[in-house]
């Protein structure tokens, strides 16, 4: 899970923080299985001979889903009023044949 706070949706050519190639080749060396997080990929791109590595690299090369724009300010405020920050992490996509997109309701279980 990544929170930026980052919870509006920016003017046209306006710069948007966001993941990397390097962020993205950080959670691969450590195994990670699922990005979910409040911002998706930069925008300028950091690195313009790999725009969009989330979406280009981490989905299509790594088989890494990615749940886009979570929503995750009441888990920040939960997981600091608990002073934990571990948790077992389930979403469950409805099994649509040749889904690529659903909005789905993940559950953090403390």
């Amino acid at each position: 899970m990544v929170r930026f706070g980052w919870t509006t949706t920016p003017e046209p050519g306006r710069p948007m923080p966001g993941m990397g190639l390097d962020a993205v080749r950080w959670m691969h060396r450590r195994g990670v299985s699922l990005y979910a997080g409040d911002i998706g990929d930069a925008h300028p791109p950091l690195d313009p001979a790999c725009p969009s590595p989330l979406h280009r690299v981490a989905l299509p090369l790594m088989g890494m889903p990615l749940i886009d724009a979570a929503a995750v300010d009441e888990l920040a405020t939960l997981c600091a009023e608990l002073d934990r920050y571990a948790f077992l992490l389930t979403v469950a996509p409805p099994r649509i044949h040749g889904l690529t997109g659903v909005p789905v309701n993940p559950l953090a279980v403390f």
